[in-house]
């Protein structure tokens, strides 16, 4: 039967959602048949000075959500 997982992170942290996923994905000894994802708009910062770059406009990282099709093995 398939089923699906979700996982949420932050995009300065997609190496560790990563590793997250694989070792629930060995633990649970389960087979990925899919992942997909999606990343948040980025939130600017209302503060910034106009004109400024980018990086500084942005107020906070954005969020990542992965969601896995699996089966169990």
């Amino acid at each position: 039967m398939q089923r699906i997982k979700l996982f949420k992170g932050l995009e300065t942290e997609v190496e560790t959602l990563e590793q997250q996923i694989n070792a629930w994905a060995e633990s649970e000894g389960v087979k990925i048949l899919h992942a997909t994802g999606n990343i948040a708009t980025q939130s600017y910062n209302p503060a910034a000075k106009p004109g400024g770059s980018l990086q500084g406009n942005v107020a906070v990282a954005s969020d990542v959500l992965i969601i896995v099709l699996y089966e169990k093995a």
